[in-house]
């Protein structure tokens, strides 16, 4: 009988979510009226796999938010309501469980984001699971499916070393920049960088059923190429524009964002093979139950 350390992450999802009747990737995206589609999303932050049982409490707090509103950030949706399930040995400080929800509220208010329920639950260590309510204009939520070959693929910042410096505890989720880059238009297919740009991109190959040829002086990056490859939680966005767009796109960001944002290789015609420098590039990052491969 098969194990999840047989299966491995990716392949478990796509068995066990093979009959859900919804459409999205990062987030689900589900019909609301006539103007907006519902954007649902989930994540879970866990002692020892997400953060380390010393970590400050507030940290803890909002990177458990953090990770939600980067979903939404990835579809170029609002986010407007959080819901936390919280488990916790009975030895637990309830002062430590206070800082943490410090934490959820300091990123909340900063993005207009409601706290709304949740439940509380005994287990062997410190979890939060944390859910997402937000909202998208109808039909316009984007896809990891939308890369053509030829487009440019695009990151939002630095990539690498997010646990080595801290970043992965105190980044801030590009909502902003996911909801402009959902109305400028351009921006064809997109998805946030979790589990490292190696990784992460060859979702949006398979979605998409393409290719990409990543340029390694292009990368923007947080100490080795490695790190930027393999590392993973930068929660930058990843996405891709049309090439005969991407000059306007370009010039568009510095008018309206006061930023540009790194090209860093091309999406190709052949399905699912990336390359760096020209050589296939075959490792991927971190996945849950196989570790790195």
């Amino acid at each position: 009988m098969k194990t999840l350390k047989d299966v491995g992450e990716h392949n478990a999802i796509a068995a066990l979510t093979a009959n859900l009747k919804t459409v999205g990737d990062d987030c689900a995206v589900l019909p609301l009226d006539t103007h907006y589609d519902l954007v649902l999303t989930t994540d879970p932050l866990i002692s020892g796999i997400h953060f380390a049982p010393d970590t400050p409490p507030e940290q803890i707090g909002w990177k458990a938010a953090a990770r939600v509103l980067s979903d939404f950030a990835a579809m170029g949706a609002d986010p407007q309501y959080l819901l936390i399930n919280l488990v916790a040995p009975p030895e637990q400080e309830f002062q430590t469980l206070e800082k943490i929800y410090d934490g959820v509220s300091r990123l909340r208010k900063l993005f207009g984001v409601d706290l709304v329920g949740g439940d509380l639950s005994q287990g062997p260590v410190l979890e939060l699971h944390v859910f997402g309510v937000g909202r998208v204009p109808k039909g316009k939520a984007l896809l990891r499916s939308g890369a053509r070959p030829g487009d440019i693929i695009y990151v939002t910042g630095l990539l690498g070393g997010s646990f080595a410096n801290g970043k992965h505890l105190t980044f801030m989720p590009r909502v902003k920049e996911g909801k402009w880059l959902r109305q400028s238009g351009f921006v064809t297919a997109m998805m946030d960088i979790s589990d490292g740009l190696a990784t992460d991109l060859r979702h949006i190959l398979k979605a998409s059923k393409v290719g990409a040829a990543l340029d390694s002086t292009a990368i923007p990056k947080n100490g080795t190429l490695e790190q930027a490859l393999f590392d993973g939680e930068d929660f930058e966005l990843l996405f891709t524009v049309r090439p005969e767009d991407a000059d306007a796109f370009d010039f568009q960001c510095l008018e309206d964002l006061e930023q540009s944002f790194p090209r860093i290789g091309t999406v190709t015609d052949q399905p699912e093979l990336l390359t760096l420098d020209g050589t296939v590039l075959k490792r991927k990052a971190f996945e849950h139950f196989k570790g790195e491969s």
